[in-house]
């Protein structure tokens, strides 16, 4: 196990979520496009047309680069969640005071997905509602969410062994 590191990719990319937002923003478009086609004036219809459509381009290609990594190693935790964190955030295992797999609600207990948080708990996930709990001391903890909960249990507890 010396050397083995978990190494774990979320992306919105695939799920649920991606095809939500193109079933509302593809209707949405083609409506305004026979609005388009209906209207008399065709320079204000058009620039509402472009407004719109990049506005939705530009939100569906914010979602479709939302990437959080989590990598874990014998030095210790890191982390990144692009756009939001861009640099790893490393956790040396000696300052971690405690590490476990949670099940948690996300809206209940954090708010909903994403970057969330406040001065004593982070939270950092995509999808889901496992994660890996962090205690960093100093009344700090950090939720990195997680959707391979029982690979993740497995390494975390040959990890804690070394």
């Amino acid at each position: 196990m010396a050397n083995q590191v978990y190494k774990e990719t979320q992306t919105y990319r695939g799920t649920w979520v991606m095809y939500f937002i193109l079933m509302v923003e593809l209707p949405t478009l083609i409506l305004l496009l026979v609005f388009f086609i209906q209207a008399e004036d065709k320079t204000e219809m058009g620039i509402a047309l472009s407004v719109v459509g990049v506005t939705m381009s530009l939100i569906l290609l914010f979602i479709f680069n939302l990437k959080l990594e989590t990598r874990i190693d014998q030095i210790g935790v890191s982390f990144k969640f692009f756009p939001f964190v861009r640099s790893w955030r490393k956790y040396p295992r000696e300052k971690i005071q405690s590490i476990s797999v949670i099940s948690y609600s996300p809206i209940t207990d954090y708010g909903g997905w994403g970057l969330k948080g406040n001065s004593t708990t982070k939270a950092y996930s995509i999808l889901g509602d496992k994660g890996l709990l962090l205690d960093i001391g100093e009344k700090k903890k950090i939720m990195i969410g997680t959707m391979k909960a029982k690979e993740l249990e497995e390494y975390l507890s040959t990890w804690k062994e070394e």
